[in-house]
């Protein structure tokens, strides 16, 4: 693979790293490029995280036992997560969501949570450790990046699947080399109990509401196609485990992965690389939009003292207080402007997502018209004296109880 990708990752300096593998080409070449250029890029520690979906007989744990083999045979700590694969099948969503959400959570649990004795110094042989068995007591490393393998071929999948259905400026950004996941779903998840895809609350890493510790993600193959992947492979004699349920085209990336992309690229040549470099140029459209977004509202954000109960919601409800009338004010002045579509992406990166037209009114100033009380989902907004409060609840009875209360 290219200098320039040696060069990016440098860039970013990372120094502690829990690398996601699977077993598969993508993440054995990531787990061994890492390793092999460990000192290079400066990288103080270096875990693996292998999550066990329990959904397949046999092959998981074939796959399980491949990655602790080939971490063990790199001096490399090794750390595995069981989830049940019955709670997974039968939770409300799509199988391929409640596996993802889920693999996600669980790969914060184990940079959250990986114990002092599991990180050792380079040379030392690890023991490996399963997650299940480590006490909430135990230290923690905040600092951990997670380092996934996805690649230009997910990016180019992910775009289609997305125009396809209908998408928004922040969807056309496709997948993110760095994202951060905000541990503030986490904690509200382990005190509410919720499924595990609740629990997974994914913002931006440019995001001005980061002020707390967040666990980074980290894409550096976005750019990186599989045929390289295959090329590092075969030059470094790597093997890696095959999935027998990526076949499988009932799920619907995987039909998007065999059979229509593969169609699209047939008749229009390069159409693969070209979703790649629409999600690029709408990335840096949508930091445009976000920075403008940041100047018009960021003055109407109410600074609340921390050590101040919050008298609406439970203390560690996710919330901002806006001020309503220096709201009304810079809507007024921009009332020839359409400011709903900014106001909705800008209120994203503070870690609240709502629908198109949530905050749409023609007949309101610059056409946001702000709910007297609405709840969507676990989130709600309201209207309380010269505020106006939004929050996220662990629950949406609980979102639906608050905007119910007077």
């Amino acid at each position: 693979m290219s200098l320039d990708l040696l060069q990016n990752i440098h860039r970013h300096g990372f120094k502690r790293l829990l690398l996601a593998v699977s077993g598969g080409l993508d993440s054995i070449c990531l787990a061994h490029y890492f390793i092999e250029n460990r000192e290079t890029l400066g990288i103080e520690w270096l875990g693996i995280a292998h999550v066990h979906h329990g959904l397949r007989e046999g092959t998981a744990d074939r796959d399980a036992a491949f990655v602790e083999a080939f971490a063990k045979a790199h001096g490399v700590p090794f750390f595995l997560k069981r989830l049940d694969g019955e709670a997974l099948k039968s939770a409300e969503g799509s199988l391929e969501e409640n596996a993802r959400d889920a693999r996600y959570k669980a790969l914060v649990d184990i940079a959250l949570c990986h114990a002092e004795e599991c990180h050792t110094e380079a040379g030392h042989s690890p023991a490996s450790v399963s997650m299940d068995t480590l006490a909430p007591s135990v230290p923690r490393y905040d600092d951990a990046v997670i380092v996934t393998a996805h690649h230009a071929g997910d990016q180019a999948e992910t775009m289609y699947m997305r125009l396809r259905r209908g998408t928004t400026l922040a969807g056309l950004r496709g997948i993110q080399s760095l994202r951060a996941m905000d541990s503030i779903g986490h904690t509200c998840a382990s005190r509410c109990g919720v499924t595990q895809q609740a629990s997974l609350h994914i913002i931006n890493h440019q995001s001005s509401i980061i002020h707390h510790q967040s666990n980074f993600i980290y894409r550096p193959f976005l750019n990186v196609t599989r045929k390289e992947l295959l090329a590092y492979a075969r030059e470094n004699n790597l093997t890696w485990c095959e999935d027998e349920s990526n076949a499988d085209v009932k799920f619907a990336r995987n039909k998007v992965r065999h059979d229509l992309l593969p169609l699209l690229e047939r008749e229009c040549p390069g159409a693969k690389a070209q979703l790649c470099r629409i999600a690029e140029i709408a990335d840096r459209a949508y930091a445009k939009v976000i920075a403008k977004g940041e100047a018009v509202f960021d003055s109407v954000l109410v600074k609340q003292d921390p050590s101040t109960p919050l008298r609406f919601a439970q203390d560690d409800t996710h919330t901002i207080t806006l001020d309503k009338k220096k709201l009304n004010k810079i809507l007024r002045e921009h009332a020839d402007a359409d400011l709903s579509e900014m106001f909705r992406l800008w209120l994203a990166e503070q870690g609240f997502r709502f629908p198109i037209g949530f905050f749409y009114g023609p007949k309101e100033p610059a056409h946001v018209k702000i709910p007297h009380r609405a709840a969507y989902r676990r989130r709600s907004v309201a209207k309380i004296g010269h505020t106006i409060k939004i929050c996220e609840f662990c629950t949406p009875e609980e979102a639906q109880k608050f905007v119910s209360c007077e």
